[in-house]
């Protein structure tokens, strides 16, 4: 009787010492796996854009003088998610898919300028908002 409740006493402090699982924050279910498309889907992200390079062509040519004009490179769709600002509590702005691509357009001359990088932001096929250069402080790029 004696040596089972100094078993029960020593199990007991053994478990108490054991520290809780810590929760666990996603993005998102299923990251890094692909259904259904070629460019995959997520149910967190949506799916990705299967007609992007004529999507931001169209987009640019709008938005940058002699954009129609213009030579772009792209890269393949990743997924990201962009923060509002810690003065606007930090929540999640934009969630989706993100494809960085680079504008070369002509001068007045004719010549090809030096090409500008740009991250353009899709949620599903629609553009959301571009950003000039290859990095911003709110946005995460969740693909390497």
């Amino acid at each position: 009787m004696r040596q089972t409740l100094g078993i029960l006493i020593v199990a007991g402090l053994i478990t108490g010492c054991v520290p809780a699982p810590k929760p666990t924050v996603g993005l998102g279910t299923g990251i890094g796996t692909r259904i259904g498309t070629a460019e995959g889907s997520n149910s967190a992200y949506g799916v990705s854009p299967l007609r992007y390079q004529n999507a931001i062509k169209n987009y640019f040519s709008s938005k940058l003088t002699r954009g129609e004009q213009g030579k772009y490179k792209f890269a393949e769709p990743k997924r990201a998610y962009k923060q509002k600002g810690l003065a606007y509590g930090g929540d999640l702005a934009w969630k989706g898919w993100l494809v960085e691509t680079s504008v070369s357009t002509p001068s007045r001359t004719g010549r090809y300028l030096t090409p500008k990088p740009y991250m353009v932001l899709f949620k599903g096929e629609q553009i959301v908002e571009h950003i000039l250069g290859n990095s911003h402080k709110l946005l995460t790029k969740v693909d390497p």
